[in-house]
């Protein structure tokens, strides 16, 4: 193997030009053996009929090719890099870019752990059950825990795929794809792989009888998508994580992963960068955690940023997040990773996160979501809060994440017009003047009115807020 770490993916080829360019990359990946190395790889395990020769091995990793055999690339992709996963993965992708089946239809499934990333931090949680769900919002550290997890489990074997849920450009992943995929590392030969998601789940089930096998599926769509995959069988075990509460997983033990506590955000950076001096003020380090929402994706990003910048001292990277974020910016990677948990968001909860992100107070409740929203909106707060874009905070209240929010309301800066948003937070004030509020929120109404040009209201609110402490 070269020095490059990463083997290509060929999911992401759309053409043939594309498909011999991942192939080129494979063959560097893989410490780029002569072609004549290659053929005589191939040639090693094909039968005498078909015997290829260095010229034909030449041509799958040429531009400008009309057609492809497609069992002769993946014969090469073996010579380079004999792993059933990633085969399975090149033959799938293979179908989708030859048009007969869909992107949803090619995935790498594989049969050992990835390693859990380094400065991960260690989280106190319970062994799974036979069915674990771990959710939260983008970026708390879902799929660290659940490698930390998997990792502890004494199992005869591991059966692990990233089923796309929440990625950026591709979508989720078919289950039959990931069906094909374990059936194959489980040693079934493709002519006789079953056709249709039920049966290959039926072939699935009877395979594991008998073993104790950890399957682990990252980053789950929905609940459709994960039945299939479930083993239900004794000895197993199965770690699903997820952006959306899975409750129709009934049977399953559902986790919540949330940020990292302010001690735990403390213990996180000082461990990542311990080189890095305090500065003049000690207390640095928590303005940063603080600043950082205590959100394990970012505290990671900061720290990546704060080893490139010798010299500077906690002090400066925490005065440096703090201007940014009076500016309303994020880091690239926190806004990537929102990105997508907006745009899976039915429209109408977009709406409805943009205007809860003007919410002046630390909680709000149903009745003030509706009154910004002018309108009912049950249904468009249960799919906040199933894709833990809200937090719940007792009965019909919740609270928004702080990055949530900054990221929330740069997107109504760009989407809303001023006056909808003025409009929405009169609709707001005006109804906490009677609502049945906790005085902290009451509060924070009062004080943003008498900023922000509701002289009226701030007023009214202020009374409300003396009659509650004289009562």
């Amino acid at each position: 193997m070269s020095q490059f770490a990463v083997l290509p993916d060929p999911g992401q080829a759309q053409t043939l030009d594309e498909v011999a360019g991942c192939l080129r990359m494979l063959k560097t990946w893989a410490g780029n053996p002569s072609y004549e190395t290659i053929a005589a790889r191939v040639n090693a395990v094909r039968p005498v009929g078909e015997q290829v020769g260095k010229t034909t091995v030449v041509d799958c990793f040429r531009a400008g090719r009309r057609r492809l055999d497609p069992d002769l690339v993946v014969a090469v992709v073996e010579a380079l890099h004999n792993d059933v996963g990633y085969t399975t993965q090149w033959r799938q992708a293979l179908r989708v870019v030859s048009g007969e089946t869909r992107a949803d239809a090619q995935v790498r499934v594989q049969n050992s752990l990835p390693p859990v990333p380094a400065g991960h931090l260690t989280r106190p949680v319970a062994g799974p059950g036979p069915v674990t769900v771990l959710a939260g919002m983008a970026g708390a550290g879902k799929t660290q825990l659940a490698l930390q997890l998997a990792a502890a489990q004494p199992v005869d074997r591991v059966l692990v795929v990233n089923l796309r849920g929440s990625h950026p450009d591709q979508p989720p992943v078919e289950p039959g794809a990931v069906l094909d995929g374990f059936l194959r590392l489980l040693g079934m030969a493709g002519q006789h792989l079953p056709h249709g998601v039920e049966a290959r789940s039926t072939a699935f089930r009877l395979r594991l009888t008998g073993s104790r096998t950890l399957i682990l599926l990252d980053d789950a769509a929905d609940e459709a998508q994960v039945r299939p995959l479930l083993p239900g069988t004794p000895g197993s075990l199965t770690l699903i994580t997820s952006r959306r509460s899975l409750d129709g997983l009934t049977d399953a033990r559902h986790v919540p992963v949330d940020v990292f506590t302010p001690a735990q955000a403390r213990d996180y950076l000082l461990a990542a960068v311990p080189e890095i001096p305090a500065g003049s003020d000690p207390e640095a380090v928590d303005r940063i955690a603080a600043t950082c929402g205590y959100l394990p994706l970012a505290l990671s990003l900061v720290a990546g940023h704060m080893r490139k910048r010798p010299g500077w001292t906690l002090t400066d990277h925490a005065d440096w997040l703090a201007e940014r974020r009076r500016t309303g910016r994020l880091d690239p990677g926190v806004q990537a990773a929102l990105d997508v948990s907006y745009r899976n968001l039915q429209p109408s909860s977009r709406d409805l996160l943009r205007l809860l992100a003007q919410h002046p107070g630390p909680a709000l409740s149903r009745a003030s979501a509706a009154a910004m929203a002018d309108h009912p909106s049950d249904d468009d707060l249960s799919d906040l809060a199933r894709n833990h874009l809200l937090q719940p905070a007792g009965p019909g209240r919740w609270t928004m994440h702080d990055l949530i929010r900054v990221y929330a309301a740069g997107r109504a800066a760009d989407e809303d017009r001023r006056a909808d948003r003025r409009a929405a937070l009169t609709r707001l004030l005006d109804h906490l003047v009677t609502a049945d509020e906790e005085p902290a929120v009451l509060s924070a109404a009062a004080a943003y009115a008498a900023a922000e040009g509701w002289p009226e209201q701030a007023v009214r609110l202020k009374e409300r807020l003396s009659t509650t402490d004289d009562s």
